[in-house]
């Protein structure tokens, strides 16, 4: 069976129970799981120094009363999180998810049908791929898929890519998921032939500490991207292979870090059935760069340029652009400037859009619900976004964009701003 290294506050979906009937566990069934438990810890938890107090803490959760099961199942997973400081833990009361597991792993699979479906339905966590101005590509996805079977889709965003000047991929979202995922798309970012360590780490199998690394792939479907900058955008929610793809690339130093700290789980995780109703997730293995030999298990990886996750993009964009716009790369130039103003918050008004409405030579700017449109005789209507109190970007392209001109504060006229530098002004006639 081949080993997949899961590492996810909630194993990509999580593991928490499925709707089923309710059942109730009396005090001896309840000691019965937590025994269970126990054995489980001591056959696959990665820190065996640390399973007494967990088991103790288990003890104490047992109830004298009868208790519902799936409330059980909730109160082991915080005395498991509680003992342990680790957020990975987690107990789930699913029977017919333990079910499924066996039926996968008697068939040498990593994951079940349900898993790779609900997987497939959510695009294998690819949520945006698409090109941004000033040649920058941008990826986000929010769970790290197993590649075996979503690596077409993978490769598809990565194609975004090619030819880019820049590389952004949005982890801000990211609760984590399969780590050769992390290695399949990292293997993009340098040159065929290089043979580069991404991750180190040993693991528990069966009570026997077993140790691997994980490098760059000799091939990947499509170009790769090995010389361009790379920036990993990151929230206080991105969580363990998320994790782990920013912080190895930064300390490779071939990615840049932008947005929040992050919520601090490096452990992987396995899944296994601890009878044949509760299911238990547990961190089997740590994980650690190949430059230090460090992790960030409780601490998360501190981004280098700090800010709200929520700027995060804009930042990130600026800081793609600004050396090259400096540089006198013209298309830098041009896409900095929407980034810079947004950045600034400046944006026009209600009033301001009222006033820009009107007829200018050849032409007429109409106010709608979302702002303005650009009419041209009378059979061209184009929607303008405002990028700035007084400049307006074309819906549809990036070639142009209109500039209103103001004369003691009213608005006098429409200016056109080529890419190009080129400018045409056409004087408000009402």
């Amino acid at each position: 069976m081949k080993t997949r290294a899961f590492l996810s506050l909630l194993v990509v979906f999580g593991i928490g129970a499925a709707p089923v009937g309710a059942q109730t566990l009396d005090q001896g069934a309840q000691r019965e799981v937590v025994a269970r438990l126990d054995t489980a810890l001591k056959q696959n938890y990665v820190f065996p120094d640390r399973i007494p107090a967990i088991s103790a803490e288990l003890e104490r959760r047992v109830q004298a009363g009868p208790v519902e099961a799936g409330a059980f199942a909730e109160t082991l997973s915080q005395g498991m999180v509680k003992a342990s400081e680790d957020l990975h833990f987690s107990v789930a009361f699913d029977p017919e998810e333990v079910a499924a597991d066996r039926r996968a792993k008697a068939g040498g699979e990593t994951s079940t049908q349900a898993q790779r479906d609900r997987e497939r339905g959510a695009n294998f966590g690819f949520r945006d791929a698409r090109r941004l101005d000033g040649d920058l590509a941008y990826v986000r996805f929010d769970f790290f898929a197993d590649p075996q079977f979503a690596q077409e889709t993978a490769a598809a965003a990565m194609r975004f890519a090619e030819g880019a000047k820049g590389l952004i991929f949005d982890l801000r979202y990211n609760n984590g998921g399969v780590l050769e995922m992390a290695q399949f798309l990292m293997s993009y970012l340098y040159p065929a032939g290089k043979d580069q360590a991404f991750f180190d780490y040993n693991y528990n199998d069966k009570g026997v500490q077993l140790a691997r690394s994980q490098w760059s792939l000799p091939a990947v479907p499509g170009r790769r991207s090995g010389d361009i900058p790379v920036v990993v955008l990151t929230g206080s929610t991105s969580f363990s292979a998320a994790e782990w793809m920013a912080f190895s690339l930064q300390r490779l130093g071939r990615a840049t870090v932008i947005g929040e700290q992050t919520a601090g789980g490096a452990h992987p995780v396995t899944r296994v059935p601890v009878d044949d109703r509760f299911m238990l997730q547990v961190p089997f293995g740590q994980i650690r760069d190949p430059i230090k030999g460090q992790d960030f298990e409780g601490v998360g990886v501190t981004p280098d340029l700090a800010v709200p996750a929520s700027d995060a993009l804009l930042v990130a964009q600026k800081f793609l652009l600004q050396s090259r716009a400096e540089a006198g790369d013209a298309d830098a130039r041009w896409a900095l400037v929407p980034v810079e103003l947004a950045l600034a918050g400046q944006a026009p008004s209600t009033a301001d859009m009222d006033a820009a409405a009107g007829a200018y030579e050849g032409r007429t700017l109409v106010r709608t619900r979302g702002g303005l449109a650009y009419h041209w005789r009378d059979r061209f209507v184009l929607a303008l976004d405002p990028i700035g109190k007084d400049l307006f970007a074309v819906q549809g392209t990036d070639d142009y964009r209109f500039r209103l001109v103001r004369v003691r504060g009213a608005v006098a006229g429409l200016e056109r701003l080529e890419k190009s530098g080129e400018t045409t002004s056409y004087r408000r006639l009402d």
